[in-house]
């Protein structure tokens, strides 16, 4: 068999679909991920690395980690029963589809937001997909998404709240008012929710339909050890964990996020921090000439630079923006791409030694 005739056998949907991909680049700071800037002290390290030391490699990890869902429904306020844990946040939403997607008539997804749900449903469920658009200040339109579960009832509805990656989040009442009258199941993504917004677990005992989606990526600082989780009612989750892949959390992961959640001074201190720059941070670049700077939940900010009417314009242009700091060492997201999002530029909050040189840099930019 050819190679031509092989690549025919992959599903069609997944074939006519653009990769997700982000291209490796060497910056000083880095601003383009979304990640905690701050590093865990390196007590916390060395008890990951005794316990790494000392624990058999060649014996699987727990079947159940039953330490770290105790850990993590002590952490949100819900039974260890109410909890699944899995590689990554993404690897939670495959799990949720999986379990939903083919019972929905429909699926719902709000937009622009996190491009793995369209890579998820399009590609790899073959799902028909109702997009339902922000609003032109690029806040949730709640009549509109109304209107859509309205006219697919059993759909499955995705949200983000706060919402990667414009910033913006869902009042507790208009969500409330969705779910009141939604008839199918509802996935809650909060990989931001430490940064801002409602907290949307306590919601859970009221509406058996939603499933709250977290990650340990964002506040937590555990970007690199690719742990997400879910909660939702005990029964629901007990359907749900039918379909999860045994041993899907290694023994270093299950054993550090027990540690992390067990040193929450440190990360509720840096939680803080990150809020308290990201706050002074939008002060400084609502001052400068951008298009527009959206007011953000999350732990980054969107700003629109668009180009300008003529070419005999002077004005400034994203793209020469963007590589004006890639030049200084500092890195962004371009998620101009994305639909609606014409001229935008997504900017992580990092440290404040480093936003100190990002505000230098675009202050020399606007000159």
């Amino acid at each position: 068999m050819e190679t031509k005739q092989a690549l025919r056998l992959i599903n069609s949907n997944v074939r006519n679909l653009a990769p997700y991909h982000l291209v490796r680049e060497e910056c000083e700071i880095k601003l383009n991920q979304n990640e905690n800037p701050c590093d865990w002290p390196l007590s916390v390290k060395q008890q990951a690395a005794d316990f790494c030391l000392e624990r058999p490699w060649n014996r699987y990890p727990n079947f159940i980690p039953d330490n770290l869902k105790t850990d993590i429904a002590r952490y949100i306020g819900v039974d260890p029963q109410s909890v699944i844990v899995g590689n990554g946040s993404n690897e939670m939403l495959l799990v949720l589809l999986l379990a939903f997607a083919s019972k929905a008539k429909s699926i719902i997804i709000c937009s622009p937001t996190f491009t793995v749900y369209k890579l998820l449903c399009e590609g790899g469920m073959d799902s028909r997909t109702v997009y339902v658009n922000l609003t032109k200040d690029l806040e949730y339109d709640i009549d509109a998404i109304k209107a859509a579960v309205t006219a697919n009832p059993e759909s499955l509805l995705i949200m983000c709240s706060p919402n990667n990656p414009v910033g913006n989040t869902i009042s507790e009442n208009d969500f409330k008012s969705i779910l009141d009258i939604h008839t199918g199941a509802c996935i809650l993504d909060q990989a931001y929710v430490e940064f801002g917004g409602f907290d949307g677990v306590k919601l859970l005992p009221r509406y058996p339909n939603l499933i709250i989606v977290r990650t340990f990526s964002k506040a937590m600082a555990g970007a690199g050890l690719r742990l997400g989780y879910m909660a939702g009612g005990s029964e629901m989750i007990a359907e749900i964990n039918k379909i999860k892949l045994p041993y899907n959390i290694n023994f270093f992961t299950e054993n550090t996020a027990s540690l992390i959640l067990n040193n929450t001074d440190w990360l509720k201190s840096s939680v803080k921090t990150i809020i308290e720059e990201r706050d002074s941070l939008y002060k400084f670049l609502a001052d400068l000439p951008f298009t527009n700077v959206y007011k953000s939940a999350a732990n980054f900010i969107l700003v629109r630079l668009l180009p300008p009417p003529s070419s005999l314009s002077s004005s400034k242009t994203k793209k020469e923006l963007f590589e004006h700091l890639q030049k200084d060492g500092i890195l962004v997201r371009d998620v101009s791409s994305y639909h609606l999002l014409e001229g935008c530029l997504r900017i992580g909050v990092g440290t404040a030694l480093e936003n100190a040189k990002l505000r230098e840099s675009i202050q020399r930019f606007f000159g």
